[in-house]
C-alpha cells in the first residue's frame, strides 16, 4: 500500500522542523559563545601561571588558584565533564621538574647504589661520599658481619639500628638483605634520624671538595666509628679521589 500526505500536513511538517532547527542552531551558538569565554578565561590564567613560574628563581612558586576553582565550580557545562581534585585547593605548588642520571661504569653493586641514591635527589658529590663509607664499612656486602657479629649490612648498622632495618624492611615489604631495602632504610634513617648529616648532604657543593665534605661528616655524624675523625679524613679522601674520579659532575 502507498501512503498518501495531503498538502496542508507536508507543510506544517515543514514549518514545525524549520522552528526546531531555529532553536537548534540559537542553542549551539550559545554554547560555542560559552565555551570560547572559557578557553580566553583559561588561556589567560594558564599565561599568568606561565609567567609567574619564570619569573621565579628556584622555578617553584605557589600560585593561587582559587580563580580557576570558581571558573569550574560555576560553570556546569565544564563542571558535568571534569572533575578537578586541585580545583578544591586553595594553593599548589609548581615544581621543577627532576632529572636523573643513571650510571653504568662496569661495576653493577656500587651503581645499583649509585643509582638508587641519585633517584633520592642526591648529588654526585653526596653519593660519593656515601660509597666511601659504604666501601670502608662493608665492602659493598649486604651481608658483612661485624663488631663481633653485632653489626650488619652495608653500613654495619649496630645492635639496635640492626633490629630497626629488620623492622623496617619487614614493614615495607623488602628483603633487609637485599640493596633496595638497606638503601631505603638508609634514607628513611638519615631523615629521620640524623637530620643534620641528611642537610649536610642535600646541600653539599657538587665538588671534589663536597664529596670529601660529604664523606667526613657521614663518618662522624652517621657512622660514628672509633677513632672516626682519622677514618673520616680516609673516607673524605677516598671520596674526592677514587669515586669523584668515576661518578662526579661531568
Amino acid at each position: 500500500a502507498v501512503s498518501t500526505f495531503s498538502s496542508a500536513s507536508i507543510n506544517c511538517t515543514v514549518e514545525e522542523v524549520s522552528g526546531d532547527l531555529e532553536s537548534f542552531k540559537s542553542a549551539i551558538a550559545e554554547d560555542l559563545n560559552k565555551l570560547n569565554t572559557s578557553s580566553q578565561e583559561f588561556s589567560t590564567l594558564v599565561n599568568e601561571c606561565q609567567s609567574e613560574y619564570k619569573n621565579n628563581e628556584s622555578n617553584t612558586q605557589t600560585i593561587d588558584i582559587s580563580s580557576i576553582e570558581n571558573i569550574i565550580t560555576n560553570n556546569p557545562d565544564i563542571t558535568s565533564k571534569y572533575e578537578s581534585e586541585n580545583a578544591k585547593n586553595k594553593l599548589t605548588t609548581i615544581e621543577q621538574p627532576k632529572f636523573t642520571k643513571t650510571v653504568d661504569t662496569g661495576n653493577p653493586d656500587k651503581d645499583n647504589i649509585y643509582n638508587l641514591l641519585a633517584a633520592k635527589g642526591f648529588n654526585d658529590a653526596a653519593i660519593c661520599g656515601i660509597l666511601a663509607n659504604i666501601e670502608h664499612e662493608s665492602g659493598f656486602s649486604t651481608t658483612a658481619l661485624g663488631d663481633g657479629g653485632t653489626s650488619y649490612g652495608l653500613c654495619q648498622w649496630h645492635n639496635s639500628r640492626w633490629d630497626n632495618l629488620n623492622n623496617f624492611c619487614a614493614e615495607n615489604g623488602y628483603d633487609s638483605s637485599s640493596v633496595e631495602g638497606q638503601i631505603e632504610y638508609l634514607c628513611y634513617e638519615l631523615e629521620n634520624g640524623y637530620g643534620g648529616v641528611y642537610e649536610t648532604l642535600k646541600n653539599v657543593p657538587n665538588t671534589a671538595e663536597g664529596a670529601y665534605t660529604a664523606a667526613y661528616e657521614w663518618t662522624v655524624g652517621f657512622e660514628m666509628p672509633d677513632n672516626m675523625e682519622s677514618r673520616g679524613n680516609d673516607r673524605g679522601n677516598t671520596a674526592s679521589s677514587s669515586y669523584w674520579e668515576t661518578y662526579g659532575a661531568k
